[in-house]
């Protein structure tokens, strides 16, 4: 199990001091994981171990990086940890991350466990939501809603999640919305960019059709006659010599850096020199990607899908596009040649993300949860 750190300062009703609640958190993979939901803890975990405290938290990951079907051993594996942690009484709330297919029926089996050993638990939802979705009721789908019928709490990440789980049965003073939070990684970035002689385009992201970037290559064909110089970095885990070769068939492999799956460390680095943060994605819960490009001060490009719209604000601080590729460089092109459209973009970036993204306000919102509905 991995270990992290928590706040100081709970109370009980009588207003005196009483050790912090332990929660148990299952993750897809741990700490070292590759995706959103692993890298969002990890910045917890970081966050909360800078300011020295207790270690009242621990990671389970129920998933692992096996491939099919080898992951059923450490499913089994975290299961025993999981009910073992629930029946020490060490911890006094579990915490379970969820998303959408396999995850909400693995899920639901740490659901079970915890409700035998009465243990309160919290969901955190990660996953996309549609009305097709919750029209077809496919198995995950009613696994997610039993799952969180009997959850202590339920946290997701945008308003556009709440109706779903409403209509689902939960009661909706038990649903909180929770935005993602990281570490404030562009303090030390001229914010806006200074003008340069080449605009810097970044994605990040898993190189599958699910995040758009060939798309983003069909857009930035369409750029290759703009007056003002651009390059684009693609980065992120997956197949790199089929983008490339559309690079090349395109005619723009030139102005095109792939990097392959690169550390937090150099997507931070990716993101403070980035004019432009892009992702065009088919589905998405409330991307980590755009809330690093915010941070850092980037403006920012992205298709219209689960909670975008809280951090990219159509027309403030990026566009929200239609998932097409025409669409992308209409709004590309605008923001790589219009300079002063760029820089007031960048400045509302990095104010959205100072209210609502900080990891000091997502630490809290969650060991407040932990507080909340711990067991008593």
């Amino acid at each position: 199990m991995e270990k992290t750190y928590t706040l100081t300062g709970a109370q009980d009703i009588a207003g005196k001091a009483r050790r912090e609640a332990r929660a148990i958190v299952v993750t897809p993979v741990g700490l070292q994981g590759r995706g959103g939901i692993d890298r969002l803890n990890l910045y917890l975990n970081e966050y909360l171990s800078q300011r020295g405290t207790a270690a009242d938290i621990e990671f389970i990951g129920s998933r692992g990086e096996w491939p099919d079907p080898l992951w059923v051993f450490t499913f089994a594996g975290a299961l025993v940890r999981f009910a073992w942690a629930c029946l020490s009484g060490q911890h006094d709330i579990a915490h379970i991350h969820v998303s959408t297919n396999g995850s909400a029926l693995r899920k639901v089996v740490f659901g079970k466990v915890a409700r035998l050993f009465r243990m309160p638990y919290v969901i955190q939802f990660h996953g996309m939501m549609s009305e097709e979705i919750e029209h077809e009721r496919k198995p995950w789908f009613r696994a997610l809603g039993a799952l969180a019928r009997n959850a202590a709490g339920v946290i997701v990440l945008g308003e556009a999640y709440r109706g779903p789980f409403e209509r689902m049965g939960v009661k909706p003073d038990l649903i909180s919305i929770v935005h993602n939070g990281i570490p404030d990684i562009g303090k030390n970035v001229s914010i806006p960019r200074p003008r340069q002689d080449t605009v810097n385009i970044v994605f990040s992201g898993e190189l599958a059709e699910r995040k758009g970037a060939h798309l983003l290559l069909a857009a930035l064909a369409g750029m290759k006659d703009s007056p003002v110089l651009w390059r684009c970095t693609i980065a992120g885990n997956g197949e790199l010599e089929p983008l490339a070769k559309v690079a090349r068939d395109y005619g723009i492999a030139d102005r095109i850096d792939f990097t392959g799956w690169i550390d937090i460390a150099r997507v931070h680095e990716l993101m403070r020199a980035a004019d432009i943060v892009v992702l065009p994605s088919r589905a998405e819960a409330l991307p980590l990607a755009l809330i690093e490009g915010a941070s850092a001060g980037a403006a920012l490009v992205a298709t219209d899908v689960g909670a975008v719209r809280d951090v990219a604000i159509d027309g403030v601080n990026g566009m929200v596009v239609e998932r097409n590729a025409a669409a992308i460089e209409n709004a590309l092109r605008q923001l790589v040649e219009d300079s002063e459209l760029r820089q007031r973009m960048q400045q509302e970036s990095r104010r959205i993300y100072c209210e609502r993204f900080e990891i000091s306000k997502f630490a809290a919102a969650i060991r407040g949860a932990h507080e909340k509905y711990r067991r008593r």
